[in-house]
């Protein structure tokens, strides 16, 4: 895309904070699914689940939604949203793709609207360079992504690829910064019993009141 890796980066650790912040991770479950999104982590343990729970997770997992090319196309988008660096894991390296699979299989009102937008990203990958997602360029791929992912405007053309694309990115950072990598990636420790030793000595250089610094 347009930004560099680092810049992207950044941007997603920012919608992650936002979305831990504000709860924005679970705004489509009720608690039952919010519950399964955090079970995720560990989808196969059996050990403290109740039946139901652990009766559901075995119908969620005895069927596959993606085929084997929405499954490739959907790896290369999730690493193209969040790539390797040299501090951190791909968003595959951390099994996003499974992820989205449980949550379309668990929230079947996001079926039609991610099958959808894999076409459609087919299809305009075809008209405009010959191929499907998949089968052209990376500057090719980046140069689609960045059309719907940095719109200048939501031209008409575009509205169906930006709509998906805007529902992979929520997906694709609820994965990541549900996993171990990502949490570490976003500095999150939680609550930790500390000792309050005043205002950091940086903070008050930033704000030129170095006079108070003891």
């Amino acid at each position: 895309m347009a930004m560099d890796k680092m810049k992207r980066r950044d941007a997603l650790k920012a919608i992650g904070v936002s979305m831990v912040a504000s709860g924005l991770l679970f705004h489509r479950c009720s608690n039952e699914k919010a519950d399964r999104v955090v079970s995720r982590l560990n989808l196969d343990l059996k050990e403290g689940r109740e039946l139901w729970e652990r009766e559901r997770l075995e119908e969620l997992n005895s069927y596959t939604f993606f085929d084997p090319h929405e499954r490739e196309t959907l790896t290369e988008l999730v690493d193209l949203i969040i790539p390797a660096d040299e501090d951190s894991p791909s968003a595959s390296d951390v099994k996003v793709p499974d992820f989205i699979e449980f949550i379309v299989k668990d929230q079947p009102e996001l079926q039609q609207p991610m099958r959808d937008g894999l076409k459609w990203l087919d299809n305009y990958a075809l008209q405009r360079f010959q191929g499907v997602f998949t089968g052209i360029t990376a500057d090719q791929r980046i140069d689609i992504l960045d059309r719907i992912a940095y719109p200048e405007s939501e031209h008409s053309e575009f509205m169906q690829g930006i709509a998906f694309f805007t529902l992979l990115r929520e997906l694709t950072a609820s994965g990541y910064f549900t996993t171990e990598a990502g949490i570490d990636y976003l500095g999150y420790v939680g609550n930790r019993p500390n000792v309050w030793e005043g205002v950091p000595v940086d903070v008050l250089r930033q704000y030129d009141l170095t006079d108070l610094i003891t």
